[in-house]
């Protein structure tokens, strides 16, 4: 890889670890007796709203951010609710989850990235890219998507899955300098990614009740180029690999 590339450490999954660490410390302690782990408990709630302002720091993207906000203020009314400040619990205010949902649909809809000319950026009904398939875009609803690019110099892509699979092939392709970016929302779906050996995968995504996986090999020498994931993934999955 490049001198000059430089890969961010991902905070929340930083602040995560540290959490698993601190309660593997705590019941520890608490086995010995030496305190009460269940007088400490009620603060769990630090943990949620640290990730979330770590995302919320981290992310390129105003919809990462949003969400980023939301998970922190999850976090910070659930602790309100734990220390007897808040009455009202948190999934009273669940609905707003569909009108966040809503709202970056539209957003996605409205204002699609600006990475590629117009050509590029013209899909097709069924979501396959034009002009040399550079840029990739799909927006799926309880359905199927799969594409493919062997592009000399891709450019990245967006997606939407919602209740829906997607199969995106670019062991052929070639990223235009050292980076793509690829965003996504993914919810009750899942995306399967092949990339070729020659690439490196950082990955920016947000799972909850999900997950991202990278089972991609990568050639020491070879590995130049960098494929960078954003988005956010709910009761779903990403899978990387050749």
């Amino acid at each position: 890889m490049p001198a000059d590339v430089r890969i961010a450490p991902n905070l929340s999954r930083v602040m995560f670890g540290l959490a698993v660490i601190l309660a593997g410390v705590l019941f520890t302690l608490d086995n010995l007796r030496i305190i009460q782990a269940e007088s400490y408990l009620s603060y769990w709630p630090v943990v949620v709203i640290l990730i979330g302002l770590t995302h919320l720091a981290q992310s390129a993207t105003w919809g990462g951010r949003v969400w980023g906000a939301v998970i922190a203020f999850a976090g910070a009314w659930i602790l309100g609710e734990n220390l007897g400040y808040v009455s009202v619990s948190v999934w009273t205010l669940s609905p707003l989850l569909l009108v966040l949902l809503g709202a970056s649909i539209i957003w996605r809809g409205c204002c699609p990235p600006v990475r590629g000319d117009a050509a590029t950026l013209a899909g097709s009904a069924a979501g396959q890219p034009a002009d040399g398939k550079r840029f990739i875009q799909g927006t799926v609803v309880m359905g199927a998507f799969e594409s493919n690019s062997d592009a000399a110099d891709f450019r990245g892509g967006d997606l939407m899955m919602i209740m829906a699979g997607a199969k995106i092939d670019l062991r052929q392709a070639t990223i235009e300098g050292h980076e793509a970016i690829i965003d996504m929302l993914v919810i009750l779906g899942g995306v399967e990614l092949r990339i070729p050996e020659t690439w490196t995968v950082d990955s920016h995504v947000l799972p909850m009740i999900g997950g991202v996986t990278n089972h991609a090999r990568t050639t020491g020498a070879g590995a130049v180029q960098r494929l960078v994931l954003r988005g956010n993934v709910f009761m779903g999955g990403v899978e990387i690999k050749n």
